[in-house]
């Protein structure tokens, strides 16, 4: 497996992002019981990112992302000229209004491997109080309602949980939650969400999009065209723009298609060795980084 090299420099901030995201959820570590937290090495993986999620920095990414969308939403219902339907706003439910840590911290506790998965014992976690609305997120889209702008939940949870997904939202006070604006998977279990999106466009302009995976606002970035090659399309003349604007991410470090995206999304792959080579490509010490500071630099 190879990965596409290139000089174009990305910010240090997304080197960052995708350092941080992959060696969450892909890095591997000792397997001995005085070294692993889950006495599983591949289980290991997902531990920095679960403590990520439920830590106060984590806290202050999500207000601030409603912070964001509130400005975004208020900047829009000054122009209503831009627009000829009903205002709607759709957002993803799992990580993006409601957080679902709880049971990725339960996961780690039980005995035995888990890689992102089997998810038994989801949906009961869901029906708890234990899955909580990310904060800000209850606030936000009641004032979204108090506008005039209907709110569409987009989710890929098992179609047979709709009446669960609604009572949920319902339990915890958002807005609009009915049949008919809670939109999880078809029986086909299809993931990809473009025609639920575009089933609310036919009768709403929508003016935000949030979500806590690239999947959340468009198919574009399919898991196939790998990390390097994903991460330069984000900041593609394309979707650069898109960022804070229409699209509102919420952090996620636990799952997503960022982890597959690292193999290519190839099931036969040595994902070990996809890692490694990801991170070989980001070293600073590979020759496709250039030194431009000639004076002392201390080791």
């Amino acid at each position: 497996m190879k990965l596409y090299r290139t000089k174009k420099f990305l910010s240090v901030g997304v080197v960052g992002m995708i350092l941080y995201t992959v060696m969450s959820a892909t890095t591997t570590y000792a397997n001995s019981s005085s070294d692993s937290v889950t006495g599983d090495g591949r289980k290991d993986t997902y531990v920095n990112g679960i403590v990520y999620q439920l830590s106060a920095e984590v806290v202050g990414l999500q207000k601030q992302a409603f912070v964001l969308a509130k400005l975004q939403l208020d900047n829009a219902l000054k122009h209503p000229e831009r627009y000829d339907k009903p205002l709607a706003i759709v957002t993803d439910v799992d990580q993006t209004i409601m957080s679902d840590t709880t049971y990725q911290a339960t996961m780690m506790n039980k005995p035995g491997t888990w890689d992102n998965g089997p998810r038994k014992g989801y949906y009961h976690a869901v029906a708890s109080t234990a899955d909580q609305p990310i904060p800000g997120a209850v606030e936000f889209f009641n004032y979204a309602k108090s506008k005039g702008v209907t709110s569409f939940y987009i989710t890929n949870r098992a179609y047979d949980t709709k009446e669960l997904a609604v009572a949920q939202l319902q339990h915890f006070g958002f807005p609009d939650a009915d049949d008919l604006h809670v939109m999880p998977m078809n029986e086909a279990r299809e993931f990809n969400k473009d025609a639920r999106r575009a089933e609310v466009a036919k009768n709403y302009d929508v003016i935000l999009y949030l979500g806590d995976n690239i999947s959340d606002f468009t198919s574009a970035f399919k898991k196939e065209l790998g990390p390097i090659n994903r991460t330069k399309l984000a900041l593609s003349d394309t979707y650069e723009k898109k960022w804070g604007t229409e699209w509102i991410v919420l952090p996620n470090a636990t799952y997503g298609d960022y982890i597959p995206t690292v193999w290519y999304n190839k099931p036969e792959a040595n994902r070990n060795e996809a890692t490694r080579e990801l991170f070989h490509y980001w070293d600073y010490t590979n020759p496709q980084w250039n030194t431009w500071y000639d004076g002392f630099v201390k080791d």
